[in-house]
């Protein structure tokens, strides 16, 4: 019997997008839904390996095995479906949140989880980081469009909000860290790491993709994030003061 986060998971699903996901062949009935998910998971594919602009629509359709009237029947365009690509792999990637009740947990470990989850959701969706690369090539032309990207986002950064005043009152985070910056450190710390990763292996001679290293890295980022927010006791704080005098 599956539980209820596996439920709420599977209901998702048909709603969230992916550029792996495999669909069943077709029992030849009308299915405009299954229609909208096969060409949205098709152009994730295709906008992801080759951006907006290299990207083309007879390709999309060709994988999704429908006609390009189909596709501008439900879309309207290929800016439009691109817009709804980058709206769904954003909800993708905070598909998750919902499931997770972090005042359950003190605010140290939940603030790790927040920060693991982010880092994992990259890992695994590495079309969802080239996708964000090339609307930020574009300068966000498409996104600032959305109407639905501040509401995924509220809910995030207010329980980042919330865990760092209850680390902060537990006396376990500094006082006065801002959730915003707070959470474009984390987001860097882990984006960075696989949008460079080819340069980065390049110029370090490391295998950055192996399971080992991308298990370092995702410790290194959680260890490095609670570092930042961690309330400093006051020996510690006059050491820094002394080395930094020393310098």
């Amino acid at each position: 019997m599956k539980t209820k986060a596996q439920q709420r998971r599977q209901a998702a699903d048909v709603h969230i997008i992916s550029p792996t996901r495999k669909h069943k062949p077709s029992n030849g009935a009308r299915d405009p839904e299954r229609t909208r998910r096969k060409l949205l998971d098709s152009a994730y594919r295709e906008f992801a390996a080759l951006g907006f602009h290299g990207a083309s629509v007879e390709k999309i359709c060709e994988s999704a095995g429908v006609s390009k009237q189909i596709l501008f029947h439900h879309f309207g365009s290929k800016e439009k479906i691109y817009l709804e690509v980058l709206e769904k792999a954003y909800e993708a990637s905070r598909a998750q949140d919902p499931e997770f009740d972090s005042d359950r947990l003190d605010p140290i470990a939940a603030m790790r989880h927040l920060v693991g989850i982010s880092f994992d959701h990259l890992r695994a969706n590495r079309a969802f980081v080239r996708l964000l690369a090339d609307e930020n090539s574009n300068k966000g032309r498409h996104i600032r469009q959305s109407k639905k990207l501040q509401a995924i986002y509220v809910p995030l950064i207010e329980r980042i909000a919330k865990t760092l005043r209850r680390g902060e009152e537990a006396g376990v985070f500094r006082a006065g860290v801002d959730p915003n910056n707070f959470y474009i450190s984390i987001s860097a710390l882990s984006f960075f790491y696989f949008s460079n990763i080819y340069t980065l292996q390049a110029a370090l001679v490391i295998d950055m993709e192996s399971q080992a290293a991308l298990d370092a890295r995702r410790a290194h980022v959680m260890d490095f994030a609670m570092a930042a927010i961690a309330k400093q006791t006051p020996g510690r704080s006059n050491r820094r003061k002394r080395d930094a005098s020393m310098a």
